[in-house]
């Protein structure tokens, strides 16, 4: 399969860097073009902070519907929008908080112009136009909520706890995480790993949650994630999901075909979409 994939990409031409295949057969890595070892994934980081959530939902920890907010203290402002308050955790799973507008789009953004250096307040300045729960719209800043969930819940920037209890158990490599100026890790995006890194991550929800007969998080959790598309979404008229990130990062994997399917690039996010209904039809 990898060899396939491999022939499609040099074939168009693509600008890919790594690609990477687990199946039964083991994992298998081919390095397309010259690059650093590690490359931003972007949006592909909210799937492994989604998991981590999952973790601490397994343990007892906090559930779908708790509110939000609460978890956050000491860390809010003293004044914000009320509307705020009524936050669920599988609202911001979900993009469902409400928000009409992509706020904190922190790959694009110049952060300057936030006005601060408090990217928690600058967030609650901007209150959800409609009701939370009824109105989806994807948004950065629903995983920098998320990130800071995660970190007051384990006592530690959000990042520690992906390294200690998933990228260690998937035996990934040193990766990096980006923070904002308070040290709390973005969750939403900055996560720079290895295509290999990603497959692990897809043959980890391919097995719903067990990785090396080891189970990481619940299968229950792995499910909740494709039904409720809390970043993984199903492929139309196929058995795989899929997650992208600008630029052409790509995450794609089914459990029918035991299958899991990374790519790290800088290339037009439309051809890489063809790419992955060619690695679909393999």
């Amino acid at each position: 399969m990898i060899q396939k994939i491999v022939q499609a990409i040099k074939a168009q031409q693509l600008n890919i860097y790594q690609l990477a295949v687990y199946t039964d057969q083991g994992l298998q890595i081919r390095q397309i073009q010259p690059a650093s070892a590690c490359q931003p994934v972007y949006s592909i980081t909210k799937v492994f902070l989604n998991v981590c959530v999952g973790m601490l939902a397994d343990a007892g920890a906090l559930a779908p519907d708790d509110k939000l907010l609460p978890f956050l203290q000491p860390y809010l402002p003293k004044d914000y929008p009320n509307i705020w308050d009524t936050v669920t955790v599988r609202q911001a799973l979900s993009h469902r908080m409400g928000l009409d507008d992509g706020i904190f789009d922190i790959d694009r953004d110049d952060t300057r112009e936030y006005g601060t250096e408090d990217y928690l307040a600058y967030i609650l300045q901007h209150p959800p136009k409609f009701q939370p729960g009824t109105y989806r719209k994807y948004t950065d800043c629903a995983h920098y909520l998320l990130s800071l969930l995660v970190e007051r819940i384990t006592g530690a920037p959000a990042d520690q706890m992906i390294r200690n209890r998933l990228l260690q158990p998937l035996h990934c490599q040193p990766t990096a995480w980006t923070r904002c100026p308070r040290e709390h890790t973005i969750g939403a995006t900055g996560a720079y790993l290895r295509a290999e890194d990603v497959a692990k991550l897809g043959w980890l929800l391919v097995n719903q949650g067990a990785y090396e007969e080891k189970q990481l998080v619940s299968a229950n959790w792995v499910q909740q994630m494709e039904q409720e598309r809390w970043d993984v979404y199903p492929v139309k008229d196929t058995s795989f999901f899929v997650k992208n990130g600008i630029h052409g990062q790509c995450l794609l994997y089914s459990r029918e075909k035991r299958t899991a399917i990374a790519w790290t690039a800088q290339e037009n996010d439309e051809k890489t979409r063809a790419l992955q209904q060619i690695c679909i039809c393999i």
